[in-house]
This record gives structure tokens, sequence and C-alpha cells, in this order.
């Protein structure tokens, strides 16, 4: 019996922890387009990142004090999507696929400053690859 009080206790607790998270949003440039994206800025905004969510709009900017090489997975994460690492001179590596819930991390060629989230097949149908630059632009938009 304390152990099923103490699992729902926790339960409750991990349900409580996602609400808790908050994400600001700030407008980029990526290549010709402007959009506005979540920023994870924080170690518990990186953990969470897209995890539990049904869809996602407008994708989510991972930014990190000092470029090292990054690995990303998909636990928790219900949808598709594309990740582009950024390179410290804000150009993009290749874009890689990320399938929804893969423990198994994809990591960046080569020392990242962030990762750039979207839906899968963004990039592609935007025209983006490899070498596109990302400005930010901060809570106006870029124009």
């Amino acid at each position: 019996m304390n152990y099923l009080v103490t699992a729902l206790f926790a339960l409750s607790c991990s349900v409580a922890a996602v609400e808790d998270i908050r994400f600001d949003k700030e407008w980029i440039k990526v290549g010709h387009l402007d959009l506005e994206v979540e920023l994870a800025l924080t170690t518990e905004q990186r953990a969470r990142g897209l995890m539990y969510r049904d869809n996602v709009e407008n994708g989510m900017l991972f930014v990190y004090d000092q470029a090292r090489v990054l690995s990303f997975w998909m636990r928790n994460t219900k949808v598709p999507l594309d990740i582009a690492y950024i390179k410290a001179d804000w150009t993009i590596e290749p874009v890689q696929f990320l399938y929804p819930y893969d423990e198994k991390g994809k990591k960046s060629q080569g020392p990242a400053i962030g990762a750039l989230e979207m839906p899968q097949g963004w990039f592609k149908a935007q025209g983006l690859a490899a070498g596109t630059k990302i400005i930010r632009c901060g809570s106006k938009k870029c124009g």
C-alpha cells in the first residue's frame, strides 16, 4: 500500500513538473524566413524541450553557453521532428530526422552552440539546408 501511495505521489509530482516549465519566445531569421520560436536556455528547459506535446507549430531554439558536441533524443516526444544543429558561426549542419519516442541520441557532427527543432520536413519544404544562417532578433520580428 505504501508503494502505491508513493507511486501516485511521484506521478502527480511529475505531471506538475510538466506544467511548471515555461518557455519564452524569440524571433529568429532562418535563411530568408522570419519565425517566432520557443527558447530553451536553461538546463530544465533544454531537458524538457518538446516533450509531451501533441503538435509542434513554431519549433524550439536550444542555446548553450559554449559550443560542444550535442546529442538529442526523443524521450516522451510524440511528434516527428527535424533537428538542425547550429555551429558557432550560427550556420546549420545537415538536418537530421528525429522520430517519436526514439531514445537513441542523434549527435551533432562537430561542436554546436545550439539546435533548432522544427516539425519533420520543415527545412526541406522551405528549401533550407546545411550552411543556412540563423540570426537571433529578440522580441521583434527580424524584418
